[in-house]
């Protein structure tokens, strides 16, 4: 087994000599960790056996040297601990530093959601850590791209949505996501743990996905900010700049579709026309989608005039396809809403 696992997608060499080469491979984190992951899955394997391997795997990060990669799956075996109520202390302080650790630029240690969202209930209901700790552990999860993927946002949810994290505990995460747009290490963000400047560096929020910066804003309100004290704060032009700051204002944006119907038709429309004017073309650019949605072609004609070429454009072609009968419905409408824009349009 342990030979099949290291055989696919590694550079283990097959031939004479396999089995003392294949113990001298797996006193490398990596190759343990592959291991695991066939292990946990297999039948006739005792539980006992495998909660050895998923324990060292974790905990065996904790004494990673710069540079070295951790284990992969640290979710699903985090996941596979937690089901069985086995999770330590030292497994989450694994978990964290095979986090800090994970090799930027590549995909071989993303997981699916399947084995994240078990994975972060059991961390989050088994492990005695403290508050500050679950903060910083929940942002850290989020910023571990090379592990979660386009995930972000479905991940996001369902820690929002944890029975086992207080309103309060996720207020503040939200808080930190939405004010603080900017690298957090150097000041705006205080670590719970010693944490050395190369680890903090790779833990900055500006790691975070731009679906999870807009769904803090949204979150806020749901858990008792005042909408329209974020909707007007964070649609006011140069309030929200630095790392991520196009994603919190497409936040707002997202916020105001949510609460439409409870705003009054004067606030909601200066609302829209202050997004319609902030430096981000990807902010001005669904702003004009949204008033299209609930106001119609007379809204998206504002962009004929906008400051963008790319954008005064973009509007032709799509009123004109508007005055050839080409209408969207409110579904597909809101499908373009629900999109990432790139902020690649230059203002001319």
């Amino acid at each position: 087994m342990a030979t099949t696992a290291l055989a696919k997608g590694t550079d283990f060499p097959m031939g004479s000599g396999t089995e003392e080469r294949l113990w001298r491979y797996l006193q490398y984190p990596y190759y343990l960790g592959l291991f695991a992951q066939k292990v946990v899955h297999a039948e006739g394997i005792s539980d006992h056996v495998k909660e050895k391997l998923c324990h060292a795997v974790l905990q065996i990060n904790m004494h990673l040297d710069q540079g070295q990669e951790p284990g992969p799956g640290l979710f699903q075996l985090s996941a596979w601990l937690g089901r069985h109520a086995l999770l330590s202390h030292d497994d989450y302080l694994g978990l964290r530093k095979g986090l800090i650790w994970l090799p930027r630029l590549t995909d071989s240690y993303a997981e699916p959601t399947r084995q994240i969202l078990p994975a972060c209930d059991g961390i989050f209901r088994d492990l005695q850590i403290h508050r500050e700790q679950a903060i910083e552990l929940v942002l850290m999860i989020l910023t571990a791209k090379e592990a979660i993927g386009d995930q972000g946002r479905e991940i996001f949810d369902h820690l929002m949505e944890l029975a086992v994290l207080n309103k309060s505990l996720k207020r503040e995460v939200c808080q930190i996501v939405v004010q603080n747009a900017i690298p957090f290490p150097r000041g705006e963000y205080q670590h719970p743990l010693e944490t050395s400047a190369s680890e903090q560096d790779r833990l900055s929020i500006r790691f975070l996905p731009g679906s999870v910066r807009r769904r803090a804003v949204v979150w806020l309100a749901r858990l008792g900010k005042d909408p329209l004290e974020l909707l007007k704060r964070l649609l006011k032009p140069n309030t929200v700049r630095g790392y991520g700051g196009d994603q919190v204002a497409s936040g707002a944006l997202d916020l105001l579709d949510e609460r439409w119907e409870l705003i009054a038709d004067e606030l909601r429309l200066s609302l829209l026309r202050k997004a319609a004017d902030l430096p981000d073309t990807a902010v001005r650019k669904r702003a004009y989608i949204l008033g299209e949605k609930y106001l119609g072609i007379d809204f998206l004609r504002q962009a004929l005039d906008d400051k963008a070429k790319s954008l005064r454009e973009w509007a032709e072609e799509r009123l004109a396809r508007r005055e050839r009968g080409e209408l969207p419905s409110e579904e597909q409408l809101q499908a373009e809403l629900d999109q990432e824009f790139d902020e690649e349009d230059s203002d001319e």
